[in-house]
């Protein structure tokens, strides 16, 4: 009895584990196929149809049971014959250019063949201030060589800037889509490039390798616009055949906007390539001839900041250091002799004679300048003006974007005149800068000292003729610093070249200086920092090798 009871316990124990495995097994295959059909495939051939980035596609797997609760969602799929949509998720994105929000989408064909996952960069209430019409819009293109390391051959990354810039300033969204090289992937744009190397433009380069001109294309927008709640746009853009798209997806386009960036000596073929067989929207283009210095006005063939502002143009600010800086890569790329690093007996010029003109004449206007040192010195850059025509505004400017260290460049005779020993006998520091006792404007009119109106009262004071030692506290809040006699052509710092353009300018030699640093305080602002320094406040730019030339030249003559 107790055998055949075993026996059916062992029946029954058999039969259940059966049943449970032949209910799972579905299961089980089911999830093997799904996660075999999302491995990775290749592209198909690109052709004028084709959607999204052109490569290997990267699908990620879809996890549909994952609790998401703590992801602000969207309002999910948006499908119809030709395109899925959906909406993934929104967050905060802080940037250089202020904060945005950032929403993710993916996308594909019924296929899936091809796939993409745009982002929008959303600022500003598209609802509340636009209420959905005219909103500004950007439809940006990826571009990697650019945009992430940093490539001069285009345009892209100097129009997201702008476009990014623009959105915050007056609300708005940057539609970023996956279509690196105007639809023909990476690794195509990169031998396109190669026969640009051998002399092809751009699109000769695209139509040598198969490939139409423009292969992009942007079925997704509509939907990603009815998602956000847009009904029309302003479109910020310079191409046609983006425009001719839009309208033909049914997108109401209200006005465009041209995002003009200023030109540079590796883009300007490929940009006016773009404006002469693609019909892009660019005024004239055009650098600076090698031989002939441009006058204070110029601004590398755009158009004038007062007409672009009328015509409805987004543009980069110019000024005439940006002439200057891309001469100075032009002759570097020609010959590698062209440096802030070349001697003084070289008479080599870096960014050219016409930026110690606009610097002098800067100066001579009480306005900034900024001035960088040899590369194998200190390799950094001063702010400099007068001391004379100082002023509180200009002051807190300087101290703003510097350390705070604020120092006055004084000739010998003036240091003795105004009684400022060094500050130590000994002078131990590595580049000899000479400075003196610190000093503060005395009288009534001076709090503490060390407020921005404070220290431009002072430093006018030690560009005074008549200023005696007894109009001066010590300590203070201003270091004095003791120029060499001969200005630049004996030491090639900072403070000679302060005291240089000064009288160059026809004023007190006396100037004032303050180090740049980064953004974040951190570390020293060195060229590229400085660079786009002066673009965005639309100051001069030039280098102590500069003004040793421009001096030489003086004396020669």
């Amino acid at each position: 009895c107790v055998h055949i009871t075993m026996i059916y316990i062992r029946v029954v124990f058999v039969a259940i584990l059966v049943a449970f495995t032949a209910a799972f097994m579905p299961i089980t295959f089911s999830t093997v196929s799904a996660e075999n059909h999302q491995k990775p495939q290749p592209s198909k051939h690109i052709n004028q149809k084709s959607l999204g980035y052109q490569g290997v596609n990267s699908r990620p797997a879809t996890v549909e049971s994952t609790d998401l609760s703590s992801v602000k969602l969207g309002a999910g799929g948006l499908e119809d014959a030709a395109v899925s949509l959906e909406m993934v998720a929104e967050c905060e994105l802080p940037t250089k250019r202020g904060p945005f929000r950032l929403r993710a989408y993916r996308y594909s064909t019924p296929s899936e063949s091809d796939y993409m996952e745009p982002v929008v960069l959303l600022a500003g209430d598209i609802q509340g201030t636009h209420k959905g019409v005219d909103v500004p819009v950007r439809i940006h293109d990826q571009c990697l060589t650019s945009e992430v390391l940093g490539s001069r051959r285009c345009d892209c990354r100097d129009q997201l800037e702008l476009s990014m810039e623009y959105i915050h300033t007056h609300g708005g969204a940057i539609i970023y889509m996956q279509q690196e090289g105007r639809g023909i992937g990476l690794a195509n744009k990169v031998a396109a490039y190669a026969l640009q190397d051998h002399g092809m433009d751009t699109v000769d380069a695209n139509r040598h390798l198969g490939f139409e001109d423009d292969l992009r294309s942007y079925e997704a927008v509509p939907k990603i616009l009815k998602n956000l709640g847009i009904k029309s746009i302003r479109l910020l853009t310079n191409n046609p055949y983006k425009v001719q798209c839009l309208s033909d997806l049914g997108v109401e386009i209200q006005s465009t906007t041209p995002i003009v960036a200023t030109p540079n000596f590796h883009n300007i073929d490929y940009l006016r390539a773009k404006a002469s067989r693609m019909s892009h929207r660019f005024p004239p283009l055009h650098l600076p001839s090698d031989n002939v210095s441009p006058g204070l006005n110029t601004t590398t063939g755009l158009v004038p900041p007062g007409l672009a502002a009328a015509a409805g143009v987004v543009q980069q600010a110019t000024a005439p250091e940006d002439a200057a800086v891309e001469d100075s890569l032009h002759h570097h790329h020609r010959a590698s002799t062209t440096s802030p690093s070349s001697s003084a007996s070289d008479k080599n010029w870096c960014f050219g004679r016409h930026t110690v003109e606009a610097a002098i004449d800067a100066i001579r206007q009480g306005k900034m300048v900024v001035v960088v040192d040899d590369e194998n010195r200190e390799n950094e850059g001063d702010l400099i003006m007068a001391a004379e025509l100082a002023s509180k505004e200009s002051l807190a400017f300087m101290i703003k974007y510097s350390s705070g260290v604020v120092c006055c460049g004084l000739e010998e005779e003036a240091v003795e005149r105004l009684d400022l020993p060094q500050m130590v006998t000994n002078n131990q520091d590595p580049k000899s800068t000479a400075f003196t006792v610190t000093v503060d404007a005395a009288g009534p009119s001076i709090s503490t000292g060390i407020s921005a109106g404070d220290r431009a009262l002072t430093l006018r004071l030690l560009a005074g003729e008549g200023t005696q030692p007894s109009d001066l506290h010590r300590p203070g809040h201003i270091f004095p610093l003791r120029a060499r006699d001969g200005g630049v052509l004996t030491r090639r710092g900072h403070t000679e070249a302060a005291v240089d353009l000064s009288r160059l300018a026809g004023l007190a030699p006396a100037g004032v200086l303050v180090e740049l640093t980064t953004d974040d305080g951190m570390e020293m602002a060195r060229l590229p920092e400085l660079q786009i320094f002066v673009k965005k406040h639309g100051l001069v730019l030039t280098s102590i090798q500069d003004l040793v030339c421009y001096r030489q030249e003086m004396m020669e003559n």
